[in-house]
């Protein structure tokens, strides 16, 4: 008929699984508007307190008054903020490197994202049950990590990964070995579960002052169920990202040439730097040794331009012998690189005339001292294998005006890295249900539940802190 058009009617574009990744992130932006008109009805944060901090007086308080919905979109928003902290970048190459691995095995663009939704699964499932178990129990969240035989496996775990996007595998598996771990490996719903049960153990470590009310509830109240439900919203917030991540790294990518031995180098070079992480949380010694190396995170970045280089000259010499010298010289330098950056001393201006921090080590030699002098107390409790505790170290307790400042304290920092019965009596006296936790202590020897530190707070809003304790 005239006037009527021949072109066939256009289907409408659906949200699932084509435009996910938006869609998800659509829903965290509404979510997090909802959220901050939530909090300032639910709480009264202290002036200059953190978007962590509010978030926590939010939750705090909408418990306190029975509204769970905030509170559950409290841990939520709480969970997707930690997702952007250091404690949780080694999931990324995980990450990256799974998905692409599966979109690679001929997986379709539908299956990657149901793989996605089981992985994130996992993930959520296993820290939120891990989250229930160890405050109900009394241990410290996220201590899994202090057995040098568990960091030293994701070490060995993330080493394979890196020589296996190199293809330096020459071992032959017995057959039936090989298939249940091309099964677990490839694009089974088992392999994604398996990866995100892996992913949750190594976001255990990660806490903050939204995840240290939810404990702080679950262990001084009982409420498991209540406390449980807020563990899994906040860790489906921890997912979130992770979601998206795998959803992109799962997109159809070239399977050969230029473009994907660059993508295997960089892979290679980022699983290679988690298994260094994880090797010095196995052997502190390593780790004592890169911090000492003078300007190490300098030096790191010298490092890394080079190695950037070395793979910029040999671009077009990857189907060479020559070519895969330069491969490995290039994953070697940015291995080293990266670790020097992150792990490595920095050159920090520091003002000759300001004393810094002087740590003591014993608790009870720094009690006395507090009741004699009647000055208050800062107690920090650190570990080698909680990233927030590092970034405090290198960022805050540097600053010349934290330093200064905390000339009137009586200072004690107490290594949890390995428990012993001793700092487990320490954990019950003070509430300490996970890392970093830095405990305010007045000159009348009161301890004080504000303010209190359980994540990484900048050097301003620290010295605000201590400048309330008297």
């Amino acid at each position: 008929m005239i006037g009527r058009s021949t072109e066939p009617a256009r289907r409408p574009r659906r949200c699932w699984p084509g435009k996910l990744g938006w869609c998800l992130s659509l829903s965290a932006a509404v979510a997090a508007v909802l959220l901050c008109g939530a909090t300032g009805l639910a709480a009264d944060p202290p002036p200059g307190a953190a978007w962590d901090e509010r978030l926590a007086a939010s939750l705090h308080t909408s418990l306190l008054s029975g509204r769970v919905w905030v509170a559950l979109l409290a841990a939520w928003v709480g969970g997707l903020l930690t997702s952007f902290t250091p404690c949780v970048w080694p999931l990324i190459p995980i990450t990256v490197r799974f998905f692409a691995s599966v979109r690679g095995s001929g997986s379709s663009r539908g299956r990657v994202v149901r793989l996605a939704l089981v992985y994130v699964a996992g993930m959520s499932a296993l820290y939120a049950t891990l989250g229930v178990l160890f405050a109900s129990s009394g241990k410290l969240f996220g201590s899994l990590l202090a057995s040098p035989w568990v960091a030293g496996a994701f070490a060995l775990f993330c080493a394979a990964m890196g020589l296996s996007m190199l293809g330096a595998f020459t071992l032959q598996l017995p057959s039936s070995l090989n298939t249940r771990l091309s099964q677990v490996g490839g694009s089974s719903l088992g392999g994604a579960l398996l990866m995100g049960l892996v992913s949750g153990l190594i976001a255990a470590p990660c806490t903050g002052p939204v995840l240290a009310v939810v404990l702080a509830l679950i262990a001084s109240t009982g409420q498991v169920l209540l406390g449980f439900w807020l563990m899994v919203s906040f860790s489906l917030g921890l997912g979130l990202p992770f979601l998206v991540l795998a959803i992109v790294s799962g997109r159809k990518l070239p399977q050969s040439g230029v473009w994907m031995d660059v993508v295997k180098t960089v892979l290679a070079a980022a699983m290679f730097s988690v298994a260094v992480y994880f090797l010095v949380l196995a052997l502190p010694v390593i780790g004592t040794l890169v911090h000492a190396i003078p300007a190490g995170a300098l030096l790191g970045l010298l490092v890394v331009a080079a190695g950037l280089a070395v793979g910029a000259a040999t671009f077009n010499l990857h189907d060479r012998p020559v070519g895969k010298v330069a491969q490995a010289a290039t994953v070697l330098c940015l291995t080293v690189g990266v670790t020097l950056a992150m792990m490595g001393s920095r050159a920090t201006r520091v003002d000759p005339g300001v004393p810094g921090i002087k740590w003591l080590g014993d608790h009870d030699v720094a009690m006395a001292r507090a009741r004699a002098e009647g000055l208050p107390v800062i107690i920090d409790f650190t570990a080698d294998w909680c990233a927030a505790c590092k970034e405090l170290e290198h960022k805050t307790y540097v600053d010349q005006r934290v330093r200064a400042e905390a000339t009137r304290f009586v200072t004690v920092m107490i290594d949890a890295t390995r428990e012993t019965d001793a700092i487990t009596a320490l954990f019950e006296r003070y509430g300490v249900l996970g890392l970093p936790a830095v405990i305010f202590i007045d000159s009348e020897g009161k301890i004080l539940d504000q303010p209190r530190v359980t994540g990484f707070v900048p050097p301003e809003r620290f010295l605000q802190l201590m400048q309330q304790v008297h």
